[in-house]
């Protein structure tokens, strides 16, 4: 073989490792929504009851709920086997967190309105009628 037959086998083979690691890393990408363990019952009805409890404190203490909320909001998601890294976590997780140190108050109040979207997702339906009271407190 000549210099030139090598190197062209040297490009080829290249050109193909480097398409591998390309499709490779596009599939992780593309992962689909990690499959969630459902709430025992018991433990749905304490997570509405500590969200209520939540939504309650944020007049009188914003930060505080706030910081209780994404708190939670993780809490379900690792009792139902969701992935806790960056990278994993639910656009509304990211979200809240961008919103929460921006624009004082306001910002509070629609990053907890990303983490109740969020916690609605986790926990479940509820009736139309708490749904209801919910926004009425938003």
């Amino acid at each position: 073989m000549d210099n030139g037959t090598l190197v062209t086998l040297l490009v080829v083979a290249l050109a193909v490792l480097v398409l591998l690691l390309l499709i490779r890393a596009a599939s992780g990408v593309r992962r689909g929504r990690p499959k969630l363990s459902p709430l025992p019952v018991d433990a749905r009805e304490r997570y509405i009851h500590d969200w209520d409890e939540i939504e309650t404190k944020f007049v009188d203490g914003p930060e505080q709920a706030v910081r209780e909320a994404e708190a939670l909001v993780m809490s379900v998601m690792r009792e139902r086997g969701h992935p806790l890294t960056e990278r994993d976590l639910p656009r509304e997780m990211h979200r809240a967190n961008k919103l929460r140190t921006r624009n004082g108050t306001e910002g509070m109040r629609q990053a907890l309105l990303h983490y109740r979207s969020l916690m609605e997702k986790m926990v479940g339906s509820e009736d139309k009628a708490a749904r209801e009271r919910r926004r009425e407190m938003a």
